[in-house]
This record gives C-alpha cells, structure tokens and sequence, in this order.
C-alpha cells in the first residue's frame, strides 16, 4: 500500500480544517495550491508559521523549480515537508544551498482496524466534545496554552468545528478536572489521530492510552479501516502508539530556514 499518499493527502485535509478553526485574532486564509507534483500549503495571514507554509512533495524532478517555488512566498520562508522517497542527496544539497537545514523529524504511523473494546481506567472519565461542551473544550485548549487570550469572537468563529462529525474532539477528566483531550478526524475510511495532550500533572498515568483506545474503538463502530497518526520520533507519544498496535509507515524530515521553526 502507498501510506506515503494516502498519508499525505489525509494530513492536508486535516491541515485545511486546522486552519478553518484556529484560535487567532485574524481568520486564517490558507491557500493550498499544486505545481508539477509538489503542493504548495500557503497562510495570507501568517507568515511566520512553518505549518501553515509548507511546500510537500518536493523532490529530485522539482529542484529546476526550485526557485519557482520559493517565489509563492515573498513574505515567508517555507518549510520543506520531504518524504524519505524524495530525499536524495542531490534534493538536501539545493536546500541546504538555499540555507535550509533539516529542524525536525515526524513519525507516520498506521493500523489496520478490526473489532475493537474501548479500555480505560474507572478513574478516567472520558467524552466527545458536543455543542454544549465545545466552550469548554476551547477553555481546555486555552489553558493547554498557557492561557492563550481567547475572545468571545474567536470563540464564535470556530466552536462548531469541535464537534463536527469528521472531526472527532474528546476530553477526558479526572475527579472532574481536565486531564487529557485529543481528536479524530475522519475522512471516509480513514482516521487520524491527532492533537493529544496531557496535561503535566496527569503525565504517566495512561491518560493518552486511553484516549487512543477510545478513538480508535469508535473509529471501528464507525467502519474507519484505518487511522493514521504522526509523533515526533522515539517519544512517549511514539511508544502509547506502538502499544495501541500502529506500526511505522515512514519519518518526514522538516527543512527550515535558519532561525526559522515549525509552529
């Protein structure tokens, strides 16, 4: 199977719905374009983030376009998302000419899905996010943050999105205090996981685990065949992963520019 595709186009939609439903002042406006076999992911309205201004598929067939593509970015330095495919030793010297350097490395994973049980601790209590949950799943989010400034508009603007049905939210207490949350999105049969967090005084106590068990039991009930995830390699995160049965499908490498981070 192509998991370097299938993943790929997943983790667009997913980014697409990401930028639908920040938490920013200022509307994202993301402008996802395609040129020859590269995509082009582009923020009007931010060009600091290295997430939302990617350029994915590049590879040894793009670098006489590579000047090309840096030009859809007069205000921003994009990261280069590459595939282990498109890695070659020709591609990292264009970019390293281009004073790129390879910042950070993502894990891909899959399952393949069959009949699944949610298992959780009786000391967790864990539910979806619905609309008469969803402000308080964004004050969870706040405080996941540091106490991000969230406004009244902000919170007006994307509320819905948490509890859309391709985009799965859960949160998970402990003695009626946020412990844990993370979501699913939903794509016909596929799944991904994503944004899970912990909150530090919860961390080791199989909060994520049971999260991942949750969502992937529903994933199941909802005839999901499989559901991918990323994590940065060799974490905690990576290991609950394993255990919950995902296996490794590849590791993107994320090129930035100098003094430049994936936000």
């Amino acid at each position: 199977m192509d998991y370097v595709n299938h993943i790929e186009q997943i983790e667009i939609e997913l980014t697409r719905l990401n930028a639908a439903r920040s938490l920013v002042n200022v509307p994202r406006r993301l402008e996802i374009t395609s040129s020859g076999r590269t995509t082009l992911l582009r923020d009007h309205t931010d060009s600091a983030s290295a997430y939302y201004n990617r350029i994915k598929g590049f590879g040894p067939d793009d670098l006489n376009q590579l000047d090309t593509l840096l030009s859809h970015y007069p205000d921003a330095a994009p990261c280069f998302d590459l595939s282990p495919d498109h890695m070659t030793e020709e591609v990292t010297r264009a970019l390293c000419g281009k004073g790129y350097l390879p910042a950070e490395q993502l894990a891909f994973l899959y399952v393949h899905l069959d009949e699944r049980s949610a298992v959780t601790s009786a000391e967790f209590q864990i539910e979806r996010v619905t609309e008469q949950t969803a402000e308080t799943f964004i004050e969870w989010i706040r405080k996941s943050a540091g106490g991000l400034r969230v406004t009244g508009e902000m919170i007006a603007r994307s509320r819905e999105y948490f509890y859309r049905e391709d985009f799965l939210n859960y949160m998970l207490s402990i003695g009626g205090k946020p412990a844990s949350m993370g979501s699913m999105f939903v794509s016909g049969e596929e799944g991904y996981l994503a944004n899970d967090y912990t909150f530090p005084e919860y961390r080791g106590r199989g909060c994520q685990t049971s999260l991942i068990n949750k969502r992937l039991a529903e994933a199941a009930g909802l005839g999901i065949k499989r559901v991918y995830t990323d994590v940065e390699f060799g974490s905690a995160s990576h290991a609950n992963m394993e255990r919950a049965g995902f296996r490794t499908a590849f590791l993107n490498t994320y090129w930035t520019a100098a003094r430049s981070g994936l936000k």
